[in-house]
Order: structure tokens, then sequence, then C-alpha cells
């Protein structure tokens, strides 16, 4: 990617247009268009107040490492304006080039793990539901609860990351180097709806949805059995239940990291409920919402922490510097003081 490029990508990231971004730095909008269509470059001087003005490290505008999503797949509340999909893809392309940045200089790489195309043919939910069996079980990850659903997808080989989006943004899901998958997950959720949205979009990754099945259905009954397996919500709720209390779902939700109405819809898929019960506590849920989200506490949010770890791992051996690993981090290292070298 030129500086040309670049330069585009950080606007439009930091969601201003020509005009605004001219005005931050000191130069015409017409300026700012030739910078971006590669008839000027700017200045040692106009980068630095372009850096500034956009929040980014002046490293950004001459990284080595392209980027680019191929095909990506969204899943939202409502349709994203082109707006907003320029700023989700130019925060997902930098949070991507700098993490395949520092798996460059420490020389570590998760290798993909996931199991062969033929294994993961459905038609019908319980071919889903043994998909999901088979992975646990490949993964070596039991039926108990999963602490974290980003660092299992990540020890796989699946990239995992977080940004700043607008709340109608939940997840995006791609392919890096048409071998890679890579998932970016909004921050601003709970972390109930962020655990579902990964383990609904690892769904889309391995699931090979045959006739007559949705793959939408398939994708959300994946993500069910993947977090509760079947054998752990008989555990719980039994196998057939007249009613249930929300405070039952209360706890589970924060057992199991899988939200209550996530719950309604796996007892029912089960046949633990009824319609009819799944609509009633559906009902009362709605009625007891602030917001999207649910009532009481919420579920912390989910880090990954992979790359993270591989930046420490290069400050610690000396590959990279202090300074450096914050730019490649993106900001100040969690535990770790701003400071001088």
């Amino acid at each position: 990617m030129s500086i040309a490029e670049r330069i585009k990508a950080a606007r439009r990231s930091a969601g201003m247009n020509q005009r605004e971004l001219g005005a931050a730095v000191g130069v015409s909008a017409t300026a700012i268009s030739k910078y971006e269509r590669g008839e000027v470059v700017p200045g040692s001087g106009t980068l630095i107040r372009l850096s500034e003005a956009l929040d980014v490290n002046i490293d950004f505008f001459f990284r080595q490492i392209t980027v680019h999503l191929s095909a990506p797949q969204y899943r939202c509340h409502r349709p994203l304006t082109k707006k907003e999909e320029h700023i989700i893809h130019a925060k997902v392309t930098d949070w991507l080039e700098r993490y395949l940045e520092i798996e460059m200089i420490s020389g570590i790489r998760a290798d993909l793990d996931l199991p062969p195309r033929e294994e993961c043919r459905a038609s019908g939910m319980e071919e889903v539901e043994a998909v999901a069996s088979r992975l646990r079980e490949a993964w070596d990850l039991g039926l108990d609860p999963i602490e974290n659903v980003m660092d299992v997808l990540e020890q796989h080989g699946i990239k995992v990351g977080t940004i700043e989006a607008p709340d109608s943004f939940d997840a995006l899901t791609f392919y890096h180097d048409e071998r890679t998958p890579v998932i970016a997950v909004n921050t601003a959720m709970s972390g109930d709806r962020q655990r579902y949205n990964c383990a609904h979009e690892l769904g889309h990754l391995l699931l090979q949805v045959e006739h007559p099945l949705d793959e939408e259905a398939a994708a959300h009954r994946f993500a069910g059995a993947f977090l509760v397996p079947r054998e752990m919500v008989w555990k719980e709720l039994g196998k057939k239940r007249h009613a249930i209390d929300l405070r039952e779902l209360y706890l589970l939700k924060h057992k199991y990291g899988m939200s209550m109405k996530a719950w309604v819809r796996r007892a029912l898929d089960l046949g633990v409920i009824t319609g009819v019960t799944a609509k009633g506590l559906d009902a009362r849920l709605n009625q007891v919402k602030a917001g999207k989200e649910e009532p009481a506490k919420a579920v912390r949010h989910e880090t990954p922490t992979y790359m993270h770890l591989l930046i420490l791992r290069a400050m610690n051996e000396k590959k990279i510097t202090q300074s450096r690993a914050r730019e490649l981090f993106g900001g100040d290292l969690p535990g770790i003081a701003a400071g001088a070298e």
C-alpha cells in the first residue's frame, strides 16, 4: 500500500472528509485529494501533521505489510452506511497489518487447525450438533465452559481482533491471503455477545451447509452447541421443563458466557422447552431489557491475548523497543506504563 493509499485509509478510519482533514493539517481539500491520488507526496512536516490529525503513528505511512479484505462477511443489526464500512475496513486493516508485522518480527505463527471440509457437511441440525461436538473434542475442550473463546480460536490459527465500531456492527469475517480466517469483533458489545458472535462466525467458516438447511440458522445452532454442548444443557436444565425462571438463565449466562436469550433458544432447539414456553421467556426478557443489553450484571468483555503476548515477548527479547511495542499494539500495553525506553 502506497503512502497515498495509507493517507486515504487513515482518513476514512478517522471518519473525516478531505475538507475536514485539510483544515486540521493546514492545507486545502485539493491538496489532500492530490496526496490521496499520489499526484503529490507530502513533505515530512506535513506527514507529521497528518499523523497527528489522524491519530496514527508516522510509521503507519511507511509500513511494508499490506492487507486487503477479501469478500468480508458482516454480522450487523442493520445495513452499514458506506462511511461506516470505510471506518470498519480501515480499522480492521490497520489492526491486521500490525498483527502480521509482529508475527514476522517474532518468527512465530499459530498453525491453522480446522477439521477437513468433508467432516463439516450438514444438511440437518443434528449434523450441525455433531460438527460442533467433534470440534470441541478435536480441540480438547471437553464439556466445561470455555474461559476465553477468542483465545481458543487464536490457539488454532484463526486471527481474532477487537475494534471500536458503530453499535450496529457485531462482527466481520474474511480470509487473509485466501488461507487464514480472520474475525473482527466490536469492542462495544457485552462479553456474551462477543463470545456468541465469535462462535457464530466460526460456524460460518466451518459448516458446509447443504440443501435444505439454511446457512444462517445452521450457524446459530452451531454457536449454541459450541458454547454449551447438549449434555451440559441437559445437566443444567434437565431434558424436559414446563417453566424456567429468569434467575436460572441469569446464573447460566454467567457460568457459560452465553446470553439468556441464547439459552432460551438452545433449550428450545433441544426440546427442553416448547415454543410457547420460549415465547413467554422472550417476552419477559424484552420487558426487563435495558436497550440491547439483558438485565443485571453483564458478562465481562473478552480480549484476545495472542498478539499482546507476541509483542511482549519480542520486547523482552530486545527485538523491538517499548515505543515500537506500543505502536504495534495500537496504544499503551495493559500493565505497561508509557515512558522512556
